[in-house]
């Protein structure tokens, strides 16, 4: 079976700011109705700049977690012409605009911290983060429930989801002077086709991972995970709130039309023997889900750039520009970030993957015709 070296040791230590962090969310997760009246509050505040906006070709990050999506939104934020949701966001997401204005004027949580995930990467609170599925959970039943299909396909129409979320998209723009949204979301596998017909001039890079090493860090994060949830509990509740249910004892999978297959990927990973298995025919069924919907739809296709996690890692500079160019971005904006991704976007170093040989020769079996569909090596 599997052993991963990792640089990760100790207790994992919330600090105080997270339990009052967690205190926020919970209040206002419940209490949904004001969540919403504070919402409309805003929103009617900034109806007249609101109105002028218009929402032009927003950039959607997605791919099965662990592929690289949060390096690449990291990024591709750091571009002067793009707004996107910040870890400050996860507090209070229903007030994009007037809560980012209160904390620039109080000056908490302010110092760099390395991410729960414990992979290298530092943030802030001004960093970009994954918050949307927050919003989509409130409005959508099917989203984090593994035993029915979690697809939202084109057809598919919710009046009152996509006033609030283009409104949503909006408050964001405005408030940090942008033209153009960015999100990552690793759930939005399932709603390519719906997000093309709500935004027909989105741009979308999905992100793949050689499956050896992708299902590697899988099973580190799900170990670690399951390490801070036995720690400190509250996180379990924390991360159903934000609706990141990718990890942990609630971990749920992304049902891509075929519920049989989650049930036998659950019974794999029940045993011991089968659990690298399970991971990769979960590998498998997403990323054949996405090869089938390109296939097929022609529109996505044109809006899709894949990105090639290993291809970046190793031509950066080749790989950004390519990116850069499909989502149409201005590269001369992006020179010396560009630069400083060159000189440090590197495979990972944190952890070692240790699969035994049978291990290898059964992930290779099982993936090989879908990596083959994207061209991996």
């Amino acid at each position: 079976m599997i052993k991963i070296k990792s640089r990760e040791s100790g207790s994992f230590k919330l600090p105080v700011l997270g339990y009052a962090a967690y205190g926020v969310n919970k209040f206002f997760d419940k209490f949904k109705l004001l969540s919403f009246f504070l919402d409309k509050l805003e929103t009617i505040a900034l109806h007249d700049d609101i109105d002028k906006l218009r929402i032009e070709k927003p950039i959607y990050i997605t791919g099965l977690a662990r592929a690289g999506t949060t390096i690449i939104l990291e990024m591709l934020s750091k571009h002067s012409d793009v707004a996107t949701h910040q870890y400050k966001h996860i507090l209070m997401p229903y007030l994009p605009y007037l809560f980012s204005m209160i904390t620039s004027i109080v000056k908490i949580y302010i110092k760099p911290f390395e991410r729960f995930h414990k992979d290298g990467i530092i943030v802030t609170r001004e960093s970009p983060e994954a918050v949307e599925e927050i919003i989509w959970r409130k409005f959508f039943d099917n989203n984090h429930n593994e035993n029915i299909s979690n697809i939202i396909g084109g057809d598919a129409s919710n009046p009152k989801f996509e006033k609030f979320y283009q409104t949503h998209i909006r408050k964001l723009i405005l408030n940090q002077n942008r033209s153009r949204y960015l999100a990552k979301n690793n759930y939005h596998v399932t709603r390519l086709e719906y997000l093309l017909r709500l935004f027909p001039s989105s741009k979308f890079l999905i992100i793949i991972r050689n499956p050896i090493d992708h299902i590697a860090s899988l099973i580190k994060q799900t170990k670690l995970f399951l390490r801070m949830e036995r720690e400190h509990p509250l996180l379990i509740d924390w991360l159903r709130i934000s609706g990141h249910n990718e990890f942990g004892h609630h971990q749920l999978c992304i049902n891509v039309g075929n519920t049989e297959l989650i049930h036998e990927i659950r019974e794999l990973w029940s045993f011991k023997e089968t659990y690298i298995k399970g991971w990769a025919h979960y590998w498998r069924s997403i990323y054949d889900f996405i090869a089938n919907q390109l296939d097929v739809n022609k529109k996505l296709k044109k809006a899709t750039f894949i990105v090639k996690y290993d291809d970046l890692c190793e031509s950066p500079g080749k790989i950004i520009d390519e990116i850069l160019e499909h989502i149409e971005l201005q590269t001369k904006k992006f020179e010396t970030i560009k630069k400083y991704y060159i000189e440090h976007l590197h495979k990972p170093t944190y952890y070692t993957p240790n699969f035994s040989q049978k291990d290898i020769e059964n992930i290779s079996e099982i993936t090989k015709a879908t990596a083959a569909r994207f061209d991996l090596h």
